[in-house]
């Protein structure tokens, strides 16, 4: 990925976003990538009932933008919304992909960050079918720790497909199971 994000350093622009600011929105043609360099951000969609679901989070390091609507240009079905206030690079879609023509370890990072966010996709889909509320908690316990209490707890909880009452039941049952003060 030092490509992407050699890329990102040369062409992007450095920006500042506060909490709670939509960077995409549902119907919109992507046409700018991001690259937190400090806070968080997520991919969600709202159902006809106006219910939100968040289908992956996004912390530094990471690059994010609805690569689906980058690479087909068809509107995005997800909004893209920041949880912190944000500190972003952001670089133009055409710009990169223009880039990434000439430079095939660019075009080989793109590749590999498309891999990863349909593998993410496909466990997600997964986890869904085979896995209960509890587990799937656990498992981003396992693996998302410290970015866990960055993550209010209804959308956490909209996440893993549960109310916030029942996510507090899961944690508090989790928590005198294992006779720890903080889950």
């Amino acid at each position: 990925m030092k490509s992407l994000y050699d890329c990102f350093l040369q062409l992007g622009i450095s920006c500042q976003v506060e909490a709670r600011q939509s960077l995409l929105r549902a119907g919109e043609v992507a046409q700018r990538l991001y690259l937190i360099e400090k806070g968080c951000a997520r991919l969600c969609v709202i159902d006809s009932s106006g219910r939100e679901t968040s289908t992956q989070f996004f912390f530094e390091g990471d690059v994010v933008g609805s690569l689906e609507s980058l690479l087909t240009g068809n509107p995005s079905g997800q909004y893209l919304v920041t949880m912190e206030a944000c500190h972003l690079r952001v670089i133009d879609a055409a710009q990169l992909m223009k880039q990434a023509q000439s430079d095939t370890n660019l075009h080989a990072d793109l590749h590999a960050l498309t891999q990863r966010r349909l593998i993410h996709y496909v466990n997600l889909y997964t986890s869904a079918i085979a896995d209960s509320p509890t587990q799937r908690y656990l498992a981003l316990q396992a693996t998302h720790q410290q970015q866990l209490a960055r993550i209010p707890l209804h959308i956490l909880a909209a996440y893993l497909g549960v109310s916030a009452v029942h996510l507090s039941r899961i944690r508090r049952k989790l928590k005198s199971a294992s006779g720890l003060d903080a889950i």
